[in-house]
């Protein structure tokens, strides 16, 4: 029996392998991966978790599939003959961190202070329809997702105030800081990313509701983290993202943990700039939404409304995005 190398040449033993071990109408590929313990799939069926491995294979055309966890997969069409060994590497490269994104459907909203216990700007009340349907992040941006674009673009990573990062909502970011992470990840991803405008972060956190939280007019106990909610972390510190009920929408943390940047100017009252996002080079304040960790259950309501400047960070101010 002839063997050829059609690749880099391999070990006597795979050679000793080949010779004792394939059949007429068979090859044999031999593969390594980077990590070493990928799952390799062939022809779609699940084969190993580990490499070096060595398949005897029928002659013809055969998919490969590597898949390895915050790596992109990779997939190799392969085309066998008798008599013949494949040796092949694959190094699989970093994932880039996308946020969990859930569907919002269009729908109408009557936004503001539907029970008449807030403040003057959230007023006046006004019945808006959100005609179109969008995704938006199912929790905050996390530390693992943020980190990885200022590791990616070279921007110094905010501090975590020593609470640690991973599944941790980012904080410390600027208004700038977080529209740069929408561009980036819009340029990653061929698609269209970007915060949130306020009438459409409040439609998505009501979830169909109209009560002062999704779950209803009393903070309760542990379904939130805030000054008053109950939770661990309560007035210390952020919690672990969707550490607490989703709303119908498949959203979390929309009411406390961090407040969230939204792409509108805040106004004293509701004239439409709600339904706008503005330019970096719009001086006003930008509105913030949600509440946070060490704010009373009153700021965690849906109709609440924050302001904050543009180029400033907090320990309590994070950021979730939209995608249309």
């Amino acid at each position: 029996m002839k063997t050829r190398h059609l690749y880099p040449t391999l070990s006597l033993s795979l050679n000793l392998l080949f010779a004792s071990a394939t059949y007429a109408g068979e090859g044999v590929l031999a593969l390594t991966t980077d990590p070493q313990d990928a799952d390799i799939y062939v022809d779609g069926q699940l084969k190993v978790n580990t490499t070096p491995a060595i398949f005897r294979l029928s002659e013809g055309k055969h998919q490969i599939e590597i898949k390895a966890p915050k790596k992109h997969p990779k997939r190799l069409d392969v085309l066998i003959a008798s008599d013949v060994i494949i040796s092949k590497k694959v190094t699989l490269v970093d994932a880039t961190p996308l946020p969990e994104m859930v569907t919002i459907p269009a729908g109408k909203i009557r936004m503001g202070d539907i029970q008449g216990t807030g403040d003057r700007d959230e007023q006046p009340v006004d019945l808006l329809s959100i005609t179109y349907s969008f995704a938006m992040s199912r929790h905050e941006v996390t530390f693992e997702e943020y980190d990885y674009f200022a590791e990616q673009t070279g921007r110094e990573k905010p501090s975590d105030n020593g609470w640690e990062r991973g599944n941790r909502p980012v904080i410390n970011v600027s208004w700038d800081d977080a529209v740069a992470y929408t561009e980036w990840l819009s340029q990653q991803t061929g698609q269209k990313y970007r915060l949130p405008n306020e009438a459409e972060w409040e439609y998505a956190a009501r979830a169909g509701t109209e009560t002062d939280y999704w779950w209803g007019n009393e903070i309760g106990v542990d379904r939130a983290n805030c000054n008053g909610c109950g939770s661990q972390w309560d007035n210390q510190q952020t919690a672990p993202v969707c550490s607490f009920p989703a709303n119908s929408f498949g959203l979390c943390d929309t009411a406390g943990n961090v407040w969230e940047w939204t792409c509108s100017a805040y106004e004293g009252k509701y004239h439409g700039e709600e339904l706008k996002c503005v330019s970096q080079a719009d001086s006003r304040p930008r509105v913030l939404r949600g509440g946070g960790w060490y704010n009373k259950p009153r700021a965690l309501r849906a109709s609440f409304r924050g302001q904050y400047v543009r180029k400033k960070r907090n320990f309590g101010v994070g950021f979730r995005v939209v995608r249309m």
